[in-house]
């Protein structure tokens, strides 16, 4: 068998189709020229259809982008790139209006926007949708993408960026319905692709965000930063029909939530006597995996979210979680759902500058899979805002330069590299099976790399990913039926294994506790040392990796 081949040619080509992709597809298309989105899953995709429909913008007459700005900055724990803070603080309102304007179904009073408060917001800054959790969020960007015209490719997973002379000039991807090999020759390309949930067994992402960027990214010689940095969010264990699913609003804290232990203790008073509940989510991961770890957690491995004390007006706003409940037998206004910290975004990823450039020239990047604007930790809110902000900015930029550049050419001996790197896997008769694979790169990262950390469990993970890479990836082999969606998922455990090492890495160098990123063997904040990003590239086949000051402004 050989894999039939198709070629697409255009000025820019946005690889992602949630969030940040689809804005940067309108951006893009604005400035005039040929735009293709690509989807690995369908239209749209990613976390975006999936969140809880509130992004944050400076609108209230008692707030201002300067006050945004210092709100990130100390959401982040310092080492956010201030650059990027800047122009994300300056030009969030507007994107809020933009998406009003393509449809996107605000909640409004006297036509201005309603603007609500939250952990580690100073001034009411949160804009809700009129329909939280789901996909009216994105709605509106949806029905631009198709407005436009705007060519939209579904079920296609990118494999590789080619490059030239050290500059992109296109990329491999694989239909995963057809098993065609697909070869995009393109001007611009933007990255748009999510974070890496599901290097985690128990995570609220969905099934097809597994890192496939920042793998991409590194083997193309792009610069990655902030790895140690990923948020864990209350995520449902049981009842397990919604496993992964975040309870609302972390469990509606300040709402009538409230967190006990299997012992029935309210145990967040015991770590901070004023706030309770009422905290970040770094600090709500980490006390649950507290509870957890020192054998205090449910029979199901997690704490109990109590939301009885929730005001029925509040729950119409959760109808649909609600329903949820009650379907899997359970009603949460009484009876308390157990969760336990799960993965749910990526601080870091690749470096990027204000126009989303990263160091390999043509190559841009915007979302969850570009690292630099939350620090060490993301105020909730800020990851919607982030789409549309640096989607934008990704999207203009990209555009501009393909308007200067003629269409490029694709080395052949790369792209025939590329399509019997993959054949062969397909090919395989004998060896390891993929699922098998991937539960062990799942339960290496759970383990070893979770809420909480120290040197030993990190060199741990290192080598046993290591080991994986060495050994059993050369096996990696598709069992029973040979299927393009298996072949798929072959690939991208090949992406977990690079991602895992990094976040490994990157914590184990990180001698310190500071956001997200929690070291028991180092459990205090080190300005003094750790006022610095850690950035990791490829350097001859190796992965360096190499600690920068902060970028101020």
């Amino acid at each position: 068998m050989e894999f039939k081949e198709k070629i697409f040619e255009t000025d820019v080509l946005v690889l992602g189709a949630g969030g940040a992709g689809t804005r940067a597809a309108i951006e893009a298309h604005e400035k005039g020229v040929n735009v293709m989105l690509v989807a690995k899953g369908g239209f749209p995709s990613g976390c975006t259809p999936y969140a809880g429909g509130i992004m944050q913008a400076p609108v209230d007459p008692k707030d201002s982008p300067d006050i945004y700005f210092k709100d990130v900055l100390e959401g982040g724990a310092k080492i956010n790139d201030h650059r990027l803070v800047k122009i994300f603080a300056s030009e969030a309102a507007d994107r809020a209006r933009d998406l009003d304007k393509f449809g996107t179904q605000f909640m409004k009073q006297d036509g201005k926007f309603v603007a609500v408060g939250g952990a580690g917001v100073s001034v009411n800054r949160l804009l809700p949708v009129t329909q939280l959790y789901g996909p009216a969020w994105i709605s509106g960007l949806v029905t631009e993408v198709k407005r436009r015209g705007i060519k939209v490719l579904e079920r296609v997973m990118i494999t590789k960026i080619f490059t030239e002379k050290g500059e992109v000039v296109g990329v491999a991807g694989l239909d995963l319905s057809s098993g065609d090999f697909l070869v995009f020759k393109a001007k611009s390309i933007v990255l748009a692709t999510g974070g890496a949930g599901q290097l985690y067994g128990l995570t609220t992402n969905p099934p097809d965000v597994t890192g496939d960027g920042y793998a991409l990214a590194y083997r193309a010689g792009a610069e990655l930063t902030d790895m140690e940095f990923i948020q864990f969010r209350a995520s449902i264990v049981h009842p397990l029909g919604l496993r992964g699913q975040p309870p609302p609003a972390d469990g509606m804290p300040g709402r009538g939530g409230r967190f006990y232990n299997a012992l029935g203790e309210r145990y967040m008073k015991k770590y901070d006597p004023v706030h309770a509940e009422e905290v970040t989510r770094d600090l709500i991961a980490i006390r649950a995996q507290i509870e957890i770890r020192e054998g205090r957690g449910t029979p199901n491995g997690g704490v109990y979210n109590d939301l009885s004390g929730v005001p029925e007006e509040m729950w119409l706003l959760f109808s649909k979680f609600r329903e949820a409940c009650r379907a899997e037998g359970i009603e949460p206004s009484w009876q308390p759902i157990e969760w336990a910290p799960g993965v749910h975004h990526f601080m870091g990823g690749v470096k990027i500058n204000e126009k989303c450039e990263t160091n390999v020239p043509g190559l841009y990047a915007a979302g969850e899979v570009e690292g630099g604007i939350h620090g060490a930790n993301r105020i909730g809110g800020n990851a919607l805002t982030e789409t549309q902000v640096f989607g934008a900015r990704a999207g203009k930029f990209a555009a501009e330069r393909a308007l200067s550049k003629p269409l490029p050419k694709i080395d052949e001996k790369q792209v025939e590299a590329e399509r019997n790197r993959i054949l062969e896997i397909y090919k395989r008769q004998k060896g390891l099976d993929v699922s098998e694979i991937r539960k062990e790169v799942q339960e290496i990262m759970e383990k070893h790399v979770g809420v909480i950390r120290n040197a030993e469990e990190l060199l741990k993970a290192i080598n046993e990913l290591k080991s994986i890479k060495e050994k059993k990836l050369p096996k990696l082999c598709i069992k029973n039926e040979k299927t393009f969606e298996k072949l798929g998922k072959a690939l991208e455990v090949i992406n977990f294994v690079d991602v895992g090492v990094m976040v490994a890495k990157a914590a184990l160098m990180r001698t310190e506790s500071r956001g997200a990123h929690n070291r028991d063997d180092y459990p205090k904040q080190d300005d003094e040392k750790w006022l610095k990003n850690i950035v990791i590239r490829m350097d001859d086949g190796e992965m360096k990796l190499q600690s920068i000051p902060i970028q101020t402004l």
